[in-house]
């Protein structure tokens, strides 16, 4: 047997697995486009809107960046939930 077949027999929880690598790449997308998307805004569109349309668009950015986290993760939590 050997060591890495040991340590992943041990481990007592979820399967990482399982649809664990398309959510990670989801988050890390995900992160650097809100990144990229509020450096640019800000860098070169924010002399064009109010402060009231400047904070509107960084709510509804922040809103689509949990949902799309919480999208691609909620069924992996509902899956390995313990109970």
């Amino acid at each position: 047997m050997s060591a890495s077949s040991t340590l992943s027999s041990s481990r007592a929880g979820p399967s990482w697995g399982d649809g664990f690598g398309w959510r990670v790449a989801v988050s890390l997308t995900s992160v650097f486009g809100l990144t990229s998307f509020l450096l640019i805004y800000f860098a070169f569109w924010v002399s064009a809107f109010s402060t009231l349309q400047t904070a509107a668009l960084v709510a509804v950015a922040i809103l689509a960046f949990i949902a799309m986290n919480g999208a691609a993760w909620a069924s992996w939590e509902v899956r390995n939930a313990r109970t």
